[in-house]
């Protein structure tokens, strides 16, 4: 399973460089604001709820090392977003690799291996419901705590050597973190409404690119990683305005496109012409996840892949 197995188009240094424009003015703008009137501060909200988002996007994109030419500038990006995403670099690397591994197979992909539905209480699945239909994002919580920050699933999944990598940055992050929230948590209580619905829209990006998707499950038998190519299948892609994914999402939305070619910079996915057949226009979508129960669009999978 080679990342570099993509069509041969090379990495930008100066489309990577202009796609950094928007979320670096974006928090700018966010930190201005946090001591001005109600009015500057709400929209510097609305702006850093959009930065934190974007964050988490391109640590998506760092992650691959596909942005810039250099995979020192990679790293050094990818370090600094992350940092606002509160998800340790290199825990990323190491799991999400393994991620793009083993798509497709549920119980093996350390991001999926959870998510069924019959390991759920009632109350839990109340509970779970309630945060779907609400727009209360336990599932980003959940998502980046439970499984970046969660040192018995990295002990299962890592080798020895990436284990210990991943324990001192939790510790590294977490004494920065704290640092942070002692010298200042004014600043810290301000930013947390822009956290809160940069989750909010974090879980609906996530949660749409494998969720319902029925995957195989390999029950414990030895079995080989899917081609690039035919995970495509259990991927979901988001269709919204041009202008949208490209300078809000970075193409984050065409998850298709990227598990067919995961080494690709975002800034190239628009060319590629991928037979992908579980593409949705958004609006319809989330209304249409929205009207379910969250233990069935999260947790439960429907035989079609497509699941509507």
């Amino acid at each position: 399973m080679n990342q570099n197995s993509r069509p041969m188009i090379k990495k930008d240094n100066l489309k990577a460089a202009k796609l950094l424009l928007l979320p670096l003015t974006l928090g700018m703008i966010m930190f201005y604001s946090l001591d001005k009137s109600l009015g500057i501060y709400l929209v510097g909200q609305i702006c850093g709820a959009l930065f934190f988002m974007q964050a988490f996007i391109l640590l998506h994109e760092f992650g691959h090392r596909s942005m810039f030419r250099s995979n020192k500038w990679n790293s050094l990006f990818g370090h600094f977003f992350s940092f606002f995403v509160f998800i340790p670099y290199y825990n990323w690397l190491e799991v999400h690799e393994l991620h793009h591994k083993w798509t497709g197979y549920r119980d093996l992909d350390p991001t999926t291996e959870k998510t069924f539905a019959d390991r759920f209480t009632s109350k839990q699945e109340k509970i779970i419901n309630f945060c779907w239909k609400y727009s209360v994002p336990l599932f980003t919580l959940g998502y980046r705590l439970g499984i970046y920050w969660k040192a018995e699933k990295l002990k299962r999944h890592l080798s020895d050597e990436s284990y210990k990598k991943c324990i001192l940055s939790m510790i590294i992050y977490a004494v920065i973190y704290i640092a942070l929230v002692f010298m200042f948590p004014l600043t810290i209580l301000k930013l947390l409404p822009a956290m809160y619905v940069s989750f909010i829209l974090c879980d609906i990006l996530s949660m749409s690119q494998h969720s319902h998707i029925a995957m195989p499950v390999s029950n414990g038998e030895s079995v080989t990683p899917l081609n690039y190519a035919d995970q495509v299948q259990y991927s979901r892609s988001l269709i919204f305005p041009d202008f949208l994914s490209k300078y809000v999402l970075f193409y984050f939305n065409f998850h298709e496109a990227h598990h067919a070619y995961p080494g690709l910079p975002c800034y190239h996915l628009q060319k590629m012409n991928i037979k992908g057949d579980n593409s949705f226009q958004f609006i319809p979508w989330i209304k249409k996840v929205k009207s379910m129960p969250g233990v069935d669009f999260v947790f439960k999978s429907d035989p079609n892949r497509r699941g509507f």
